[in-house]
């Protein structure tokens, strides 16, 4: 039996034994199973747990999916800060990390509010950052491919106004996109998003340019 497979049962003998004293922590399973053809075809296991605190808000998935002889194994951790009547500046915080027998990926995001003006709640700039990494485990010696992407978004009267985002990996794809949406109340959002590579086999060049406008439904 793998590792894996051992983990998650002790894992589940473990929450087994404490759901008698602890039963607010953990809370409804997700499962489901997919067939193709009249065959079995993959499954979902999720386990949600919920270990707030008083004044953060944190939520544990555990999950383990696809076939019985290849799964992956899948861990999410989201904290957050509880609404505060004093305070505005709220900050997130998501790690992730799954693997199966062909790679592994580890993932991170991170996120504050700056909220200003007369009503900070309404008013207010979000500056978050993710970033993902991946190694193939079938590949011994292969380089990891790592990407990160910095954003920031603004928001004016509880209404999204804009953002801008840089971002970048180790393959070379740096990229900025502008996003504007509903400007001077035009029921659409307008997005433009510009990637370069810049790597060294090649010189610095546009990989891709696209703009997109998107329909808002208001007061149909």
């Amino acid at each position: 039996m793998e590792i894996g497979h051992r983990f998650m049962i002790v894992l589940a003998a473990g929450f087994a034994v404490a759901a008698p004293a602890h039963a607010e922590l953990i809370q409804k399973p997700v499962t489901s199973l997919s067939a193709h053809e009249g065959r079995f075809a993959g499954y979902s296991a999720a386990l949600p747990l919920d270990l707030s605190t008083d004044t953060e808000k944190v939520a544990l998935t555990v999950k383990s999916s696809g076939m019985l002889d290849n799964p992956t194994y899948d861990f999410d951790l989201n904290l957050s800060k509880k609404p505060d009547s004093d305070r505005v500046d709220e900050r997130s915080m998501a790690l992730g990390a799954s693997w199966n027998q062909s790679e592994a990926r580890l993932r991170s995001s991170m996120s504050k509010l700056f909220g200003f003006g007369v009503l900070p709640r309404a008013n207010y700039v979000r500056v978050s950052m993710d970033m993902d990494a991946s190694q193939a485990i079938a590949v011994p010696g292969k380089i990891p491919v790592a990407r990160a992407n910095i954003r920031s978004s603004l928001t004016l009267d509880g209404r999204p106004v804009g953002s801008i985002a840089f971002g970048g990996g180790s393959q070379g794809e740096e990229g900025i996109d502008l996003s504007v949406m509903r400007p001077f109340d035009i029921p659409a959002e307008l997005t433009v998003s510009v990637r370069g590579v810049n790597n060294q086999r090649e010189a610095w060049r546009l990989q891709d340019a696209r703009a997109m406008v998107k329909l808002v439904k208001v007061g149909w």
